[in-house]
């Protein structure tokens, strides 16, 4: 549970990050030059190589990736808050909570199983509209599709149902 706010700060600065990129705020030349890291202690140096990005539109690319894992990373987060909580997977799916839960869940698979093209893997049980706190999720036909912000009403969403699991104590008192 301490890692949720972690991960959903991360999920904002990579969209803060392609924003900036996309406004033109990054420059390419500079970023993309060799680096040399070098480790406190000194007992590590490590040369990242320049010219990485061939093109304007893999500067960008590389961006939306980011954007992808950090997406991928708090929805995964959000689900082990959910476990470590004590609220296993509801079967049958009846209450909000329970609707929530699986839905969590969901992304959360489609994330786990391939984080850079994440993919939808729905189980028949799981395969329905999903609704809690005034929103609706249809997942009824998107097994086996790759997973678009669109299918769940926007990037945003993730936001409102980690709200919603939080004011319900499905992930945990730490969590806000």
């Amino acid at each position: 549970m301490n890692y949720l706010p972690t991960a959903f700060a991360q999920l904002f600065f990579s969209w803060k990050l392609y924003n900036y990129a996309l406004d033109g705020n990054i420059d390419r030349e500079a970023l993309d030059s060799e680096i040399t890291f070098q480790s406190e202690d000194r007992s590590q140096i490590f040369v990242l190589p320049p010219r990485i990005f061939e093109s304007a539109g893999d500067f960008i690319l590389a961006f939306e990736n980011n954007l992808t894992i950090a997406f991928g990373a708090a929805v995964i987060t959000l689900d082990r808050a959910r476990h470590e909580a004590g609220h296993d997977l509801p079967d049958p799916i009846q209450s909000e909570n329970d609707q929530c839960i699986a839905l969590i869940y969901q992304i959360r698979c489609a994330f786990a199983h391939d984080i850079a093209e994440p993919r939808w893997r729905i189980k028949d049980r799981y395969r329905r509209i999903y609704e809690f706190s005034g929103m609706q999720f249809n997942l009824k036909n998107l097994d086996e599709e790759v997973f678009d912000y669109h299918q769940i009403g926007g990037p945003d969403r993730l936001i409102a149902i980690k709200d919603y699991a939080a004011a319900n104590g499905l992930v945990g008192p730490r969590v806000r």
